[in-house]
């Protein structure tokens, strides 16, 4: 009986990849990068946390932050932040806007008379 080999990916040297067992020493003082990234089409900046191996990225919608949160974000997670940003922006012009209109009118905007009042 001819022997079969169980293992053939122990036969393989590959050396794009971490063994298991590796283990890396984390230094909280080394310096971690801190310039922007694009994911997709989206600036996403990130800052490191002092003190912490976090990073905190923060969504950009040009010089505004639209979200921030502590995982690496997708394309999903930039597409979210900026139409609730937008949807957010949208409702806040309409709600000045009507504000705006209702102290317009006259009757909202007289004193109350002492010949009402009675």
């Amino acid at each position: 009986m001819p022997k079969i080999n169980q293992l053939p990916h122990r036969e393989v040297e590959r050396t794009d990849t971490l063994c298991l067992r590796t283990r890396v020493k984390y230094d909280p003082m080394a310096s971690r990068a801190s310039t922007p990234v694009m994911v997709s089409a989206y600036v996403v900046h990130r800052k490191p946390l002092q003190g912490s191996v976090h990073t905190l990225y923060m969504i950009m919608d040009g010089g505004d932050v639209a979200r921030t949160q502590i995982s690496y974000p997708s394309e999903g997670d930039c597409e979210t932040a900026l139409r609730a940003r937008t949807n957010a922006r949208r409702a806040a012009c309409a709600a000045i806007s009507k504000a705006k209109r209702s102290g317009k009118k006259g009757w909202q905007a007289k004193p109350m008379t002492v010949k009402e009042a009675a």
